[in-house]
């Protein structure tokens, strides 16, 4: 009996320090982590400053606590240098949900723009969280992320260093899923978001007569996409910063990318809701790539109560009416009337084949993709010829 009591508190001890020990392991990392990032963004001309920064005392949990936090961007074309703030920012993973990162917001983040640009975010709560992949806790060379939901709910955005609403959302939520070893036909990358109650200010709306009491009242995004993920893909954003302000620059850095994207079977879909005044409008699209890599795919568009919501637009802003006649009567073929919806807004296309199609009938010529153009354009002409 005594030689498995001690087999057992000898077993009970080894966990203890083998849990102490990853413990302590995982908040050096966490550290470590945060230390290479903000040293990174130094390269991009990317200031980050803090207070201090300090380990959790709570084994049942991995925490690394940053306050005074500062991040400085580069300075702007006028001389500005844009400084984000947090009072407090709280890295940590709970031994519950070791494979969970929380990234713990402050419910206060200000910004300044120089001058008196001045904003602040305020929210009621607001959580960041991360899915962890198992392999990159021994291995740093592993991307460590797969995924991640964030949500945030009673945000206000204001200026006037916090004394002036601008912006109101009654809940921002997103969620992503990221597959690094996608093959041909896999999901490699699934994101959505939702805002629900976007208000603008009482102030704003009643100066700008802005209808429908300055409120979106729904408007969500997703995005899918699948294929492999072409590696270059992440020297993309360092690319990019090198040349800010040239397209055509930027169009050789990125097509290469989208060509070898599709040549691997990628493919892609894009949905949008949004429910504003009477109306709610949602729209997708999708694209493949056939045996010569040409696009072809979807395009769907769908608005109702047409009929109210122009009418406060126009009643609203009566210098546009002219130009709302114009479109309606662009549209006409594709609207349609009812009791319970109004005028209704359908349009069916799809493309390919050498031709744009809207609800059946061919609408346009679709002209073949130049892969080696789009790599290579031609240099943009100087100013002002």
């Amino acid at each position: 009996m005594r030689a498995v009591i001690k087999f057992v508190l000898t077993l009970i001890l080894v966990a203890a320090i083998a849990w102490i020990g990853l413990w302590w392991y995982a908040q050096t990392r966490i550290q470590n982590g945060f230390e290479a990032w903000a040293e990174q963004q130094a390269t991009h001309g990317i200031t980050v400053a803090y207070s201090s920064l300090q380990r959790g005392t709570s084994p049942t949990e991995a925490l690394v606590t940053i306050t005074g936090l500062t991040i400085t961007l580069p300075q702007t074309a006028n001389g500005v240098q844009p400084v984000v703030t947090l009072p407090t920012l709280g890295l940590r993973i709970e031994a519950a949900s070791p494979t969970v990162f929380h990234a713990d917001l402050p419910n206060k983040i200000t910004f300044n723009a120089g001058g008196n640009i001045d904003l602040a975010m305020n929210s009621g709560s607001i959580a960041l969280s991360e899915n962890l992949n198992p392999n990159a806790l021994f291995d740093k060379t592993v991307y460590p992320f797969s995924g991640g939901d964030f949500a945030a709910s009673d945000v206000d955005f204001l200026a006037s260093s916090g004394s002036l609403l601008v912006l109101h959302l009654d809940s921002l939520t997103g969620h992503a899923d990221l597959n690094l070893n996608a093959g041909s036909g896999d999901a490699a990358v699934n994101e959505t978001v939702n805002v629900n109650g976007l208000a603008l200010s009482p102030l704003m709306v009643h100066i700008a007569s802005i209808p429908f009491d300055g409120k979106i009242d729904q408007l969500g995004f997703t995005l899918d996409l699948s294929g492999p993920v072409p590696p270059q893909i992440y020297g993309v954003p360092d690319a990019i910063r090198a040349v800010p302000h040239d397209e055509v620059a930027q169009q050789k850095i990125v097509m290469p990318i989208i060509h070898q994207w599709a040549s691997q079977g990628g493919s892609g879909s894009l949905a949008v809701t949004l429910a504003i005044g009477p109306s709610t409008a949602s729209a997708d699209a999708a694209v493949k790539f056939d045996a010569n890599l040409q696009p072809n795919g979807t395009a769907n568009l769908t608005a109702d109560h047409l009929d109210e919501f122009t009418s406060a637009i126009t009643s609203a802003y009566p210098q546009v009416a002219d130009t709302i006649s114009a479109v309606e009567a662009e549209l006409t073929p594709y609207i349609s009337n009812s009791n319970q919806t109004g005028q209704t807004l359908t349009i069916h296309a799809t493309y390919g084949n050498g031709a744009v199609n809207i609800n059946g009938t061919k609408v346009a010529p679709l002209p073949p993709v130049d892969w080696n153009t789009l790599e290579n354009p031609p240099a943009a002409a100087p100013a002002g010829q």
